[in-house]
């Protein structure tokens, strides 16, 4: 019924924390652990294999002789997973309430016009403890439900991965979609899916979301992605385009924003000539009419002045 997509790399001080959370799981359906190890320099690997070895029944260990990196090992994860739903769970977060999995498919098999479902949680530090987070306190006050495309579009993720819950056929994946979708975070599997479906949030809290050094949004990796958001942006500006999607009927408003984005992808340095061509191919269905493009341009013009006037030196004595 759930596959449950596990990265990990270097935790060897939390895996054993996250794979229990899974384990005991309260269900009366089957689910499956899938564990992407991404070969640890530390004891991760051996860890697993004991896991593996005592729930055989659950846990399947994916073999890995090279660091694949974060995308590419989510999306390895991905495509082996078998089940109806998809979870998420990294290896340095836990799971608190042991019927998360139980209650979250239940949402999603009486609502079918709902495809992912995902919940609120706990912010923990390095060892343990709770604490209070600024990033997790935004992400609370931001939730929205129902149709959350545009919401997530405006850069604003406010899904914790390790809450969430959807359906595989939304999201499908095979060991092609390794080296094709190389640019791939949660926002992008968020954008994916709600612009086929509908978003929920259960109002409770499921899961510990572990504040450290070593989590995967504070790697420089994460934090280095030009390249990386523009393919995502790109990828999803083209599948919305492309369809089908729940957005039958676009109000002005969302023309205009997505006029906007195609345009920033056209004059952003990333990307080549061919995607460019294809993003000018995009644009009239979206366009926002004269008066609309001239509200653009001098939005444009009003960011920028700002920082131009801060970048010129200064000749006072």
């Amino acid at each position: 019924m759930v596959s449950i997509c596990m990265a990990t790399y270097n935790h060897e001080k939390f895996i054993g924390k996250a794979i229990e959370s899974v384990v005991t799981q309260k269900t009366d359906f089957p689910f499956e652990l899938v564990i992407g190890e991404d070969c640890s320099k530390d004891s991760t690997r051996a860890i697993c294999e004991r896991y593996a070895a005592k729930h055989p029944e659950i846990v399947r260990l994916l073999p890995s002789d090279q660091n694949w990196g974060m995308s590419k090992n989510g999306i390895r994860i991905m495509s082996h997973c078998r089940g109806k739903y998809i979870a998420i769970l990294d290896g340095d977060d836990f799971w608190s309430d042991p019927y998360k999995l139980r209650d979250e498919v239940a949402f999603l098999e009486q609502h079918p016009e709902y495809g992912m479902v995902h919940t609120d949680v706990d912010a923990v530090s390095e060892t343990g403890e709770m604490i209070e987070s600024e990033e997790v306190n935004h992400r609370r006050e931001n939730y929205e439900d129902g149709r959350a495309f545009f919401t997530l579009l405006g850069s604003y993720n406010f899904i914790n991965s390790c809450t969430a819950m959807f359906r595989h056929d939304l999201l499908h994946m095979t060991d092609n979609s390794v080296e094709q979708y190389w640019f791939s975070y949660d926002l992008w599997y968020w954008l994916r899916i709600s612009m086929r479906s509908k978003v929920h949030r259960l109002n409770k809290r499921t899961a510990c979301y572990r504040m450290h050094q070593g989590g995967i949004t504070n790697t420089a990796q994460f934090k280095k992605g030009q390249k990386r958001n523009y393919y995502v942006l790109f990828d999803v500006l083209k599948n919305f385009y492309d369809g089908p999607t729940i957005y039958e009927d676009l109000t002005a408003g969302e023309k205009r924003f997505l006029f906007q984005k195609l345009i920033s992808l056209v004059y952003r340095r990333q990307g080549n000539l061919e995607l460019k061509l294809q993003v000018l191919r995009m644009m009239p269905r979206y366009f926002p009419g004269l008066g609309g493009l001239a509200d653009i341009l001098l939005s444009k013009i009003g960011r920028a002045l700002p920082k131009q006037a801060h970048s010129k030196p200064s000749h006072s004595s």
